[in-house]
């Protein structure tokens, strides 16, 4: 997704949701693998935005006192990544010609026919319907794109990924551990 938004060195990213599973792996790749010469972030105050910190964003918003597309407007990012179906507040952040890429909220008709390239009649209605209309007018407003994306395993850069994986340069940061499964309310209660 961060190269399908053309994420390259020197690039300014902001990553919604940096705190959970896909969050923490994407601020690791904009910066270790990517060179991205800055990444924001959302979180919670406290373990939130620490785990940010330590997965290597230079700032984290967060979300629960701020509103990022305000506090960050004009800040003109390269690319946003939408990982928390706030695809439609981004708009405001992007620099002329920047991409704001979605995996989270209703997928687009070219998502979902990248899949399939031939979805039914009532396929494509619902995904007309369902329409993230507010992110596409908020990257047009801003003169640039949104996109939606499926993720799809890609040989050449999971063996990429791998290498940084092999290096401890991205690692999987779990916030939560308990000593059994008997122990799953402690997980839980963290939402």
């Amino acid at each position: 997704a961060l190269k399908q938004g053309g994420v390259k060195e020197g690039s300014k990213v902001f990553i919604a949701g940096g705190a959970g599973g896909v969050g923490s792996l994407a601020i690791q790749i904009a910066k270790k693998m990517l060179k991205a010469s800055y990444v924001c972030t959302t979180a919670s105050a406290g373990a939130g935005t620490e785990l940010c910190k330590k997965a290597g964003a230079d700032r984290v918003v967060d979300y629960r006192s701020e509103d990022f597309e305000k506090v960050l407007a004009g800040e003109d990012f390269d690319m946003a990544f939408d990982t928390t179906n706030e695809a439609g507040k981004m708009g405001t952040l992007l620099k002329k010609g920047g991409k704001i890429i979605s995996i989270a909220g209703s997928p687009t008709i070219e998502a979902i026919e990248s899949l399939n390239p031939n979805p039914g009649l009532m396929v494509k209605f619902f995904m007309f319907v369902t329409k993230n209309r507010a992110a596409l007018k908020a990257a047009k407003k801003a003169g640039g794109s949104w996109e939606y994306l499926f993720l799809q395993p890609n040989g050449k850069e999971l063996a990429e990924m791998t290498e940084f994986i092999e290096k401890g340069d991205v690692v999987a940061i779990i916030d939560t551990e308990t000593d059994s499964i008997d122990d799953f309310k402690k997980a839980v209660d963290k939402l």
